[in-house]
């Protein structure tokens, strides 16, 4: 036996050392995706989407589709969404919006057959808003997506009325079990303003376990963290930021959280340009570098004009008549980082 092991030592050492396995980089954007918009919305075409979910591959294999709550055809349009999406291979995110887009998404939106019951006094701690609310949660549920958002930028409501915040958490813990027996899979959330949460920080830094709050009242039932950013409102160029701008984030979230960035973009008009758009998306993988988001999702396929409007509406990849952006090409390419 000695003899043995004195052979197989010299073949070792004549072999030399063994080659070193090479190790697998972890990617920083794991998923990437788009919120899909057709061209010419509102008056789009069957074939515009048709086009839509081809050319949205190039940006990624998931989908995003937010709708607001008071939006008539919200479930139908889900439904068929959610189906295009699966027959086209895309990993589908539906949100449902209970805040207007407007006035910093202070107001709840409501549908108007609610908002005929309840009049002028608003409240998720009404019967006739939160049970109709959840009603259609729980319809959206039965469509058993992958992800699915109850809430878009929830946090901004909490300047306007931090009662109407903790009561609107309290709904959502309430729904949230009820979510799990009709879809165990999908994965319930809210998105929080991440720009809003480093407005808070800079000019209360000694708060900064006080502003996690508005995230953790709806733990532990939530499946991810989930943030929207738009930095074009709070810096003059893409070369502003501050490299730690997104890792900041675990100042507010664990280590462990899972991450997502369901919107995140930069206009190509108003504060923004072309150029600056371009320079926004290449500055992405050493932003989120140390971030490593489960999901990297860009607000906007095709700009859109009408009810969104303004800088947000032209966060699109392609313009409102079909034609790439240079974004376009940059955002292809920022897949493989």
């Amino acid at each position: 036996m000695r003899v043995l092991a004195l052979v197989l030592s010299l073949v070792m050492a004549l072999a030399g050392p063994a080659p070193a396995t090479p190790q697998r980089r972890e990617k920083i954007f794991p998923s990437t995706g788009v919120a899909l918009t057709p061209a010419n919305f509102p008056n789009h075409s069957a074939k515009d989407v048709e086009d839509m979910f081809r050319i949205g591959k190039d940006a990624g294999d998931v989908a995003v589709f937010i709708y607001q709550w008071s939006q008539a055809d919200l479930l139908g349009t889900a439904q068929s969404m959610l189906k295009l999406s699966r027959e086209n291979g895309y990993t589908p995110i539906l949100a449902i919006s209970p805040t207007k887009l407007e006035g910093l998404r202070g107001e709840f939106d409501l549908p108007e057959s609610v908002r005929r019951r309840v009049g002028r006094k608003v409240s998720f701690a009404d019967k006739a808003v939160y049970e109709p609310y959840i009603y259609d949660v729980l319809e959206l549920a039965k469509l058993h997506p992958p992800y699915l958002c109850l809430a878009t930028e929830i946090n901004l409501l909490a300047f306007s009325s931090i009662q109407q915040y903790v009561t609107f958490a309290a709904v959502y813990k309430k729904l949230y079990p009820e979510i799990k027996k009709i879809s165990p899979s999908t994965q319930v959330f809210v998105s929080f303003q991440w720009d809003f949460f480093q407005l808070m920080d800079s000019k209360e830094p000694n708060k900064i376990a006080e502003h996690s709050k508005l995230i953790d009242i709806f733990r532990p039932e939530l499946d991810l963290v989930a943030f929207t950013s738009y930095p074009a409102d709070h810096f003059p160029n893409p070369a502003a930021i501050p490299e730690n701008y997104y890792e900041q984030v675990y100042r507010h979230i664990k280590q462990n959280d899972p991450v997502m960035f369901m919107e995140i973009g930069w206009p190509s008009t108003g504060k923004g340009s072309e150029q600056s758009q371009v320079a926004f998306i290449n500055r992405l993988p050493a932003l989120m570098e140390k971030v490593k988001p489960k999901v990297l999702a860009w607000p906007l396929l095709h700009d859109v004009s009408g009810a969104l409007g303004g800088d947000l509406g032209a966060t699109g990849l392609l313009t409102t008549k079909g034609q790439a952006k240079p974004a376009f090409e940059a955002f292809k390419a920022i897949r493989d980082k």
